[in-house]
């Protein structure tokens, strides 16, 4: 099998039983206080971890930092603080580290990608008029109560190039994404001034009713924007959206460059096509699956996915031109579920965890199952190997779940555990299935690449007083502190 790298956002105890299977490096990274961020991460063909996330005073930086002191505001606020970029060895050890950040707050959803020669871009939303840009910078100053901002480094670490984006309204990050030379940019807006090209989808804010329209981090319609990899010009950029709140959980490319998108919306009028499989919501907040040309130009298929409740698609695998399997939540009893599932009944709570096979030829579910307990569970991520098996990532607050009789971790020991399956290449047998945590941990939002090794690497915020550190970067904090460890998928 590869390597499983795993990105969560999370409150930490999930080591204790992780322990018990092969910790290759484990550490604290940087004191984070009480801010509530990401801790995106990826790697390098070399096997180098650089991982981003938010911190207060007291991160360890290295002697060729960028940026050597936090700049940020000393608040009490779950939002502030300064950004960091740190470079690990495949070993887990420091290679690089510094803060990014100006006099506001680096917050929200930190986000970083790697594009073909290794060059590194970091992103995340700030209200910090001071921040570095580059001489040809595609927004030289700061628009709106927040906007984005994007930096890029080099492999080895070296500052390359800034911008701010953004409109006169609140802008905030959801996911990046580089493909062929292109930096794509997928944003949830209030601006109505958000830059948009010529032959835009959408040229328009479409949300007229946010449903908490004095809430700055409550934002509306969804913006996508192609921008070049030296962060000085717009490529192509749209809005997309109905009259609610929309959002994108994951982005995947088509052979021809199309974006393939999914997530949540609240708008009963988010755009379909004629051939949508569903053409109108069919609860308070559905799933959906769009699919945009390279250029943002035409939706090429989108449809609603749901049932009478609460959907949300969280990620999408492109089997092939034909075949996309979606992964998520729902709280939908009549949510579409196939004859062949291997759960054809909603087991309760609050939602439970769907996948999804997609066929776009026939326009509609070939293969659909929830997979959960009688708690909180979701699904997160979805891989596949060299086995032509397909492995899950998800979490459960289920005593119940579905775990096999080789689990590492049969059992659950409290909060919001991981959850890890292998299913094989129909979906329709769970191979192997485990918990992934300890006690009194929350997990939220895993974010998840797939690279070679076997091995799973997490970065995380954490709060615990156990973590079994192999080394430290920074002192744990009392509340939040960001985490990364490595251990063996293999070993199970």
């Amino acid at each position: 099998m590869k390597t499983l790298l795993i990105t969560s956002l999370l409150y930490l105890g999930i080591v204790s039983t992780i322990v018990a299977q092969k910790i290759d490096f484990s550490s604290y990274l940087a004191a984070s206080g009480g801010t509530h961020t990401s801790t995106p991460s990826v790697v390098d063909k070399h096997g180098n971890i650089f991982v981003a996330g938010g911190t207060r005073d007291g991160l360890k930086v290295t002697n060729d930092a960028m940026q050597n002191n936090y700049n940020g505001h000393t608040l009490d606020d779950w939002a502030g603080g300064d950004a960091f970029l740190m470079k690990l060895s495949p070993n887990g050890e420091l290679i690089y580290s510094t803060y990014i950040g100006g006099s506001g707050s680096e917050f929200y959803c930190l986000q970083i990608a790697l594009d073909e020669l290794g060059n590194v871009y970091v992103g995340f939303t700030t209200d910090s008029k001071d921040l570095p840009v580059s001489v040809n910078a595609y927004q030289t100053s700061i628009k709106g109560d927040n906007d984005h901002y994007i930096i890029k480094f080099s492999n080895d670490c070296k500052y390359i190039a800034s911008t701010y984006l953004g409109g006169s309204g609140s802008d905030h990050w959801t996911r990046l994404e580089i493909h062929k030379n292109n930096l794509y940019l997928f944003g949830k807006t209030k601006s109505q001034d958000y830059p948009t090209t010529k032959r835009a989808l959408q040229k328009e804010y479409d949300n007229s009713s946010p449903p908490d329209s004095n809430n700055r981090y409550i934002v509306g319609d969804i913006t996508i924007t192609a921008l070049s990899l030296n962060l000085d010009q717009i490529l192509y950029s749209t809005y997309l959206g109905g009259n609610s709140m929309d959002f994108i959980r994951s982005c995947s490319f088509g052979l021809d460059g199309e974006l393939i998108l999914a997530g949540q919306t609240y708008s009963e009028n988010f755009p379909t096509t004629i051939n949508a499989y569903q053409k109108s919501m069919s609860g308070k907040q559905d799933g959906f699956l769009t699919i945009l040309n390279q250029k943002l130009s035409k939706i090429e298929y989108s449809t609603f996915i749901g049932g009478d409740s609460t959907d949300v698609v969280n990620y999408i695998f492109v089997e092939d031109a034909d075949n996309i399997i979606l992964a998520g939540e729902t709280k939908s009893p009549n949510f579409p579920i196939t004859s062949d599932a291997i759960s054809k009944q909603h087991n309760g709570g609050n939602a439970d965890g769907f996948i999804t096979r997609f066929n776009l030829k026939s326009n509609k579910p070939v293969y659909s199952t929830f997979l959960g307990g009688s708690k909180n569970d979701q699904l997160r991520y979805i891989a596949k190997t060299e086995k032509q098996q397909y492995v899950l990532v998800g979490t459960s607050a289920s005593k119940d779940f579905p775990v096999t009789k080789d689990a590492l971790d049969p059992t659950i020991d409290a909060g919001l555990d991981l959850v890890v399956l292998i299913l094989d290449k129909t979906l329709k047998t769970i191979e192997y299935s485990t918990f992934g945590g300890g006690s009194k941990q929350r997990i939220m939002d895993p974010i998840i690449n797939y690279i070679e090794g076997g091995k799973l690497i997490i970065s995380s915020m954490c709060v615990t007083p156990d973590f079994p550190a192999t080394f430290k970067n920074t002192e744990p904090d009392k509340s939040w502190t960001n985490c990364i460890w490595k251990y063996d998928l293999n070993n199970k």
